[in-house]
C-alpha cells in the first residue's frame, strides 16, 4: 500500500488530543498545521483573518496552500465544506471520553484569552467554565458535531477514520489508514490538561483593566 499523499484533516472538537494527531501526523511526513495560533505560520492571527472570509462565505483558505495535513479549528468546524473542496482526502475525527473531555476544556478555557474562533462558534457561552449553561452549550456542540460526521462518513469509510489519542496506545490503526510505515519512535501525547495555573485570573484582571484583554462573553472573575 503506497502511503495517502494527498490532504489530511483532523476534524476533532476543541481538547480531544488534536495537538497529539498534530504530532503523529508530522511524524509521518505530512506538513501539518495545528490551529491557527499566532506564529503557526507567516500571517497567522488567531483565527481573525480566516474567519472573515468564512464568515464572507469564502471557504478555499490560504492555509490549504500552505499545507498538507490540518487539525484543530477553524478546520473541525467546518469540516463538510472541507469535503465539497477535497472529496478525496482523509479525515479523522478524534473523540475523547465526554466527561474527561468537558471537564478538560472547563479546566483549559477556564482563564484563557478570547480568541476569534471561540467566540465565533459559541457566542456568550465561549468559556465553557462559565455558567452550567455554557458547559450544556459545549456538551450539545460537540455530541452533535460527532453525530453529523459519524453520519456523513457512514458510507465513505475508506477515507474515514476515528481514534481517541488519549487512549491510542501504536501507531498500527493510524498508519494503516493511511498506508504509512511504523515510525521507529513511541506513539505521541502531547499536551495533557493541567490545572490551571493560580496566577492566571489576576493576570487576566490586570490585562483587562490596563486593556489590553477584553472581558469574555458570560465570564466570572475567579476568586
Amino acid at each position: 500500500m503506497t502511503q495517502h499523499d494527498g490532504k489530511i484533516f483532523g476534524i476533532g472538537f476543541y481538547k480531544t488530543g488534536t495537538t497529539t494527531l498534530y504530532d503523529a501526523l508530522r511524524i509521518l511526513g505530512y506538513h501539518t498545521v495545528n490551529g491557527d495560533k499566532l506564529g503557526s505560520y507567516p500571517g497567522a492571527d488567531d483565527g481573525a483573518t480566516l474567519l472573515r472570509r468564512i464568515q464572507a462565505g469564502d471557504y478555499r483558505l490560504p492555509t490549504f496552500d500552505m499545507f498538507e495535513a490540518f487539525t484543530d479549528n477553524p478546520y473541525f468546524s467546518i469540516w463538510r465544506q472541507i469535503y465539497d473542496q477535497f472529496p478525496d482526502a482523509r479525515y479523522i475525527l478524534t473523540v475523547r471520553d465526554e466527561r474527561r473531555w468537558i471537564d478538560s476544556c472547563e479546566k483549559f478555557f477556564r482563564n484563557r484569552r478570547m480568541r476569534p474562533m471561540r467566540e465565533w462558534m459559541f457566542g456568550e457561552h465561549a468559556n465553557p467554565a462559565s455558567s452550567p449553561e455554557a458547559r450544556q452549550a459545549w456538551l450539545d456542540a460537540y455530541r452533535a458535531h460527532n453525530a453529523a460526521v459519524r453520519a456523513f462518513f457512514a458510507a465513505r469509510g475508506a477515507q474515514y477514520f476515528e481514534l481517541d489519542p488519549t487512549t491510542e496506545g501504536s501507531w498500527d490503526r493510524l498508519c494503516t489508514f493511511l498506508g504509512a510505515p511504523l515510525p521507529d519512535l513511541p506513539w505521541p501525547h502531547a499536551n495533557p490538561t493541567r490545572r490551571d495555573q493560580p496566577w492566571r485570573p489576576a493576570w487576566r484582571r490586570l490585562k483587562r483593566g490596563l486593556g489590553l484583554e477584553r472581558r469574555d462573553p458570560g465570564d466570572r472573575d475567579e476568586e
